[in-house]
């Protein structure tokens, strides 16, 4: 059994729709971020940087294995079930760069654009239009690699799992995918998978 410290964001959900592709049983364990439950002891013991999400596996080898950081958590359960992460070194790495491309980029100019242009409480225009644009300069490179590939690596992987989360609030982020017909493709075609569905809609009743 697998427990996932989860709320439904953008990196909650990269989790909750790995382990349906992956078909494993995990438990649901709230971390109610707008309580600041992430800031508990007991959660800063299972994660030092107060972020949401995090496993614990229970059935690893050598004892239950608590991880945190969704990108090392993708891998992780890519490894341990043989799924959406290949094993061949060119492979690997094919899909890893776009992992670490999502979680060192498009996450958190994402996240900053959500803040500005949503959240804070004045509204700052240098902020916004530095933000907006750096979201819009990254779902251009989405764009032109999914002009080459049907998805990130090639096949469907936990590169597409990790950046599609936070595609879904390009609203938010003050995009339009008609920009990018390329990413709205690749959007469509990603949500309409089963797995991808039940995932994203944990937590969501």
């Amino acid at each position: 059994m697998i427990d996932v410290y989860f709320w439904p964001t953008g990196n909650g959900k990269k989790i909750t729709i790995m382990l349906e592709e992956c078909g494993a049983q995990y438990k649901v364990i709230p971390v109610n971020i707008n309580q600041g439950d992430q800031h508990s002891p007991a959660y800063l013991a299972l994660n030092p940087n107060g972020k949401m999400p995090a496993i614990v596996d229970h059935d690893a080898p050598g004892g239950a294995l608590g991880i945190f950081e969704s990108g090392a958590i993708l891998e992780y359960l890519g490894g341990k079930f043989g799924k959406l992460l290949p094993v061949d070194l060119h492979g690997r790495y094919r899909v890893l760069q776009w992992v670490y491309w999502q979680v060192a980029g498009l996450g958190p100019m994402a996240g900053q654009a959500h803040h500005f242009l949503r959240y804070a409480p004045q509204k700052i225009e240098y902020a916004m239009h530095r933000f907006r644009t750096e979201v819009a300069r990254l779902y251009k490179v989405l764009d032109e690699q999914l002009a080459r590939e049907d998805y990130l690596a090639g096949d469907y992987s936990i590169a597409d799992i990790a950046a599609w989360p936070w595609v879904v609030r390009h609203d938010w982020q003050g995009q339009d995918l008609d920009d990018f017909p390329n990413v709205r493709r690749w959007f469509d075609a990603v949500g309409a998978r089963a797995a991808v569905q039940r995932g994203a809609a944990v937590g969501q009743d």
